[in-house]
Formats: structure tokens, sequence, C-alpha cells
């Protein structure tokens, strides 16, 4: 996935009047995300930048069956991918800061983490849509004070190279 990220954000920085309507109307809109990937990732397939993909793979794990956003295949090696849209703004009076999606529940970003680390034998990634950008300081804080069973998870991509409207974290363990 670390092949495609700047792909990844090319794409997504073009969506910046949806992205600042999504933020000023503090809309979670993961689908939407979903949806935009589904015709990026074929894009990709025609281009040749990657081998195929696969939207909600299921696959058996010691604790049952878990079903994963995306599996995407570069040079024959499959990645899984778990997606995050996170609406940061509290526009709308939520209280739907960056660290409530870093919160060890079901709705925050800690699940996805966990859900992937029952899966064996795959390269995994969580891909987080944050918008609008979180300040550094925020950043730091959530990420300097994750849970001991989930810090072998690091974002791999930096904050400073997006603009204020979006940040794409892309997580790996």
């Amino acid at each position: 996935m670390e092949n495609i990220i700047q792909y990844i954000k090319e794409w997504f920085v073009t969506k910046q009047e949806y992205l600042k309507s999504f933020a000023r109307n503090d809309a979670r809109v993961e689908s939407w995300f979903k949806g935009e990937l589904l015709l990026f990732f074929e894009r990709l397939k025609s281009q040749r930048l990657i081998d195929g993909f696969e939207r909600e793979r299921n696959l058996r794990t010691s604790k049952g069956r878990k079903q994963i956003d995306f599996m995407v295949r570069i040079k024959e090696v499959e990645h899984l991918c778990e997606l995050k849209a996170m609406s940061i703004s509290q526009s709308m009076g939520t209280p739907r800061n960056l660290a409530f999606y870093f919160r060890d529940d079901s709705v925050g970003i800690i699940k996805d983490f966990k859900k992937l680390d029952q899966v064996l034998d795959y390269n995994k990634w969580v891909l987080a849509f944050i918008y609008p950008k979180p300040s550094e300081s925020d950043w730091k804080n959530v990420t300097t004070s994750l849970s001991e069973n989930v810090q072998h998870w690091h974002c791999v991509t930096r904050i400073k190279d997006y603009p204020e409207y979006l940040f794409i974290a892309l997580w790996s363990s």
C-alpha cells in the first residue's frame, strides 16, 4: 500500500469541495470513501499499477469470520485494508474530535487495528481519511498515547504533506 499512497493522495486532494462540505456538515461518510476507492482501484488496475482488488473480503480467524473492507493485490502480494472516515470538525456540536476516534470502542480506529491483528499472514493496513486535517499537536497527542496492545501500529504518512482540509493516515502493523 505504501507503493500507491501517493496515488491515493492525488485522487482525494482533488475532492476539496466534497471534503469541505463533509466537514462543514460534520458528516461521517465512510461509504462515499469506499465508493471513491472502488473507482480508484479500477483505474489503478486498468493502468496495471495493481494486480487486482476485492471489496469486503471474508476471512476466517480463530475468533470467527471477519470481513475486511478491501484486499488489494500489488505485485502478487495481497494487502488487507480497513477504511475509516473521521470527521473531526465538530461544526454541528458533536463530540467527535480526533481523540473520539482513538477510543477503544466500537466506533474508533482501535477496533480496526484489533480486527486486523486477528488475521495472520497478510500485509495489513488501516486507511484513515481525517477531515479537516488535525493540528500537529492533536495528532501527536493521540498517536503517542496508544495503548500497549496496539503500539505496533504506526502511521507511515506525514501530516505536514497534506492540505488543511484532509489528512490521509496510512497505518501499518
